[in-house]
């Protein structure tokens, strides 16, 4: 099979287990090659040797079981957005202290329910924080700060700047100051994330030079958790990220920076998500129907927006491969849904090796905010999903709903 540069590389042997499982298992499905997970992190890890580090796995990005239990068993922390990922980390296996509470806009009971597990909270609202200043005087607390940097593939997931509804602002940081002390709170780390997707090491490093120039006001942290959002490369020709630029633009000095700074024993702490299991994701989807438009060729297949919204909602690129005919002379397709939208498809425009009805697609690089995203919208089940070990074998994580299922629960049947 032919991919372009710095995509995701499927071998022979790898389509036909992917034409094996949607033999057993049918479409959609999500499959999931747990030896690129593994690769990823060892990647990581190796550029960042040297540093005082906590790596931690947004669990926002892919949350099945076995991607939870290879991050556990590869020593990652958890970041965890709401009350449900908590409650599930610690049923994975996670220990509190590897649990970051990092939701935004959190409520008293969500306050009240992350403190009570034991793990350290992350807030990014003045009133917040005085709030649980007020309820828990003497604790531990995360601060997220917002220095007006922000970045990311689409605007939608930039996660800082004047615009974005994340952080305390960096200018504010004297009021932090006044309500640690008011409160008696340990601010034991400062965390930053700028958006997701960022492929340049100068924008990334810009950000964190604002948290760490921040962090000198603070002589007793821990950690300082400067995010995540590292990209992986989607579209044919771009490249991956340029891990000697980061060792060179990031990781030297946050090496030196640790030396000369007032708090010891300081830890850095990176939180990437997509990085880690993006490129482990294929969606597995049939092509049902070909057809010859005026101006256009439709494929469509049993799968669509509700599966992967990221193309709907983003305009983001997936790579579409023709499992089933590689080899096949390529021609211009609109690759669509099956969901009452406009704006379901894939990929639109899309060179393709030629599709027939009954053909196996897949949609590349998907590891990451596909099936986490996914809905039951149009009342059709989410896609089945397996896993793949290092060692070759399929584990099903779950299976699709059932007709009878689906209407037993949009019926409330319990």
């Amino acid at each position: 099979m032919k991919l372009p540069p710095g995509m995701t590389l499927l071998s022979p042997d790898d389509r036909s287990l992917l034409l094996d499982i949607a033999d057993a298992h049918g479409t959609p499905t999500y499959v999931y090659f747990g030896r690129t997970v593994e690769e990823r992190i060892r990647q990581l890890r190796s550029h960042l040797d040297g540093l005082p580090l906590r790596l931690l796995y947004a669990m926002k990005a892919n949350h099945a079981v076995p991607m939870m239990r290879t991050m556990l068993e590869q020593g990652l922390g958890i970041d965890a957005v709401s009350p449900a990922e908590l409650a599930y980390a610690l049923a994975v296996g996670f220990p509190a202290d590897r649990v970051f509470f990092s939701a935004n806009n959190m409520t008293d009971e969500e306050m009240h329910y992350a403190h009570g597990k034991g793990v350290l909270l992350n807030i990014g609202e003045l009133s917040r924080l005085e709030a649980f200043g007020k309820a828990y005087p003497g604790s531990e607390v995360c601060v997220r700060l917002n220095g007006q940097v922000g970045a990311g593939h689409h605007e939608h997931v930039i996660t800082a700047g004047e615009k974005s509804k994340f952080g305390i602002p960096v200018e504010q940081i004297e009021t932090i100051h006044a309500l640690a002390r008011q409160h008696d709170l340990r601010i034991a780390g400062l965390h930053q994330h700028i958006g997701s997707g960022i492929m340049s090491t100068e924008t990334l490093w810009k950000a964190i030079s604002v948290i760490l120039d921040a962090s000198r006001s603070f002589d007793q942290l821990r950690f300082i958790n400067v995010g995540g959002g590292l990209g992986i490369p989607y579209r044919p020709g771009e490249q991956p990220l340029d891990m000697t630029s980061f060792d060179r633009l990031i990781v030297a000095p946050l090496k030196a920076f640790i030396a000369s700074h007032p708090s010891s024993n300081l830890q850095i702490w990176f939180e990437p998500g997509r990085f880690f299991t993006a490129e482990s994701g294929v969606l597995l989807a049939r092509v049902n129907t070909v057809k010859e438009g005026t101006h256009r060729t439709f494929a469509g297949t049993d799968s669509g927006m509700n599966h992967l919204v990221r193309p709907a909602m983003y305009g983001a690129y997936h790579h579409v491969v023709n499992l089933t005919r590689p080899d096949g002379p390529e021609r211009v397709y609109d690759v669509v849904g099956n969901i009452c939208e406009s704006s379901d498809f894939f990929a639109k425009d899309r060179a393709v090796a030629e599709l027939r009805e009954g053909d196996i697609i897949g949609v590349l690089d998907a590891g990451a905010y596909g099936m986490s995203m996914t809905t039951r919208y149009n009342m059709r089940s989410e896609p089945a999903e397996i896993w793949i070990t290092q060692e070759g074998s399929t584990q099903i994580i779950r299976d699709r709903l059932t007709l009878d299922q689906l209407v037993e629960f949009a019926l409330g049947a319990r």
